[in-house]
């Protein structure tokens, strides 16, 4: 059954890596990081599981779109909530391994897109290495207005607020800090997205199913933690062994 009084968590959507996702500094040298991760990668075991609904879940959104429509139709359904309708499972979370060992991950050199078509970011939440070259494209031929916070939603945490009128198709944007960033048009206030940005590799996001994997893992006792933009934070322990896959999963319960 759909319903929507399903448990939310009261956290502020987008205030996720700050104290979460930074990773217990070693106080080793760079070249003994290097060799755990080594190690890991060769002994290594992997998390997986699966964030899901067992009962009810919410229903979708539909959203009514006055602006554009011959961009961005008369209406879409909103990417909150995206529930698999064969098992329930929950796509865009982002699942993170507390305090793992392990070398640092810088993105480098590295680039990634977040497409706005069809009046949507698309994809909705990623989740990438800090100092990720981030492509803004604009594929609509319409205007869009990018604003980027971090961290919070406060007028004062706005990382860049650039017009992308149609002729302006590729914006680029270093993410050079670790936390979140959250997107918004302001032009066509139904559009938004997220990006979790790591300093280490030990993530994933749900797919369409729900379900996620994060490999080289070094054996051991972690914190598995699950963030989503309206249900806030989700926590468990694991243990790894090594060349093994632990299950972690996460179940969203309705209220009582």
């Amino acid at each position: 059954m759909l319903s929507k009084n399903f448990v939310k968590i009261t956290l502020t959507a987008g205030l996720l890596l700050s104290s979460v996702l930074v990773l217990t500094r070693l106080s080793t040298t760079e070249s003994v990081a290097k060799a755990i991760g080594a190690e890991a990668a060769l002994n290594g075991g992997s998390v997986t599981g699966i964030v899901s609904f067992p009962e009810e879940y919410p229903e979708k959104q539909k959203i009514t779109i006055t602006k554009d429509q011959q961009v961005c139709g008369a209406f879409q359904y909103s990417e909150v909530f995206v529930v698999s309708e064969d098992n329930h499972g929950l796509k865009n979370v982002v699942i993170t391994l507390v305090d793992a060992e392990g070398e640092k991950k810088s993105g480098g050199g590295q680039t990634a897109t977040l497409n706005q078509e069809g009046c949507r970011y698309i994809p909705h939440v990623q989740a990438l290495p800090v100092g990720t070259e981030l492509e803004i494209l604009n594929n609509d031929g319409i205007l869009h207005n990018v604003h980027a916070y971090f961290d919070g939603l406060d007028p004062k945490n706005t990382v860049f607020n650039k017009a992308q009128p149609k002729f302006l198709k590729k914006i680029t944007q270093k993410l050079d800090k670790v936390g979140t960033y959250y997107f918004k048009c302001d032009v066509h206030d139904h559009m938004s997205a997220y990006i979790a940005v790591m300093d280490h590799p030990f993530y994933a996001v749900t797919d369409e199913s729900g379900k996620f994997t994060i490999t080289d893992v070094s054996p051991g006792s972690y914190k598995v933690r699950a963030w989503h933009e309206a249900l806030g934070t989700l926590e468990k322990e694991v243990i790894v062994e090594a060349g093994k896959a632990a299950e972690v999963n996460f179940e969203i319960l309705p209220n009582e």
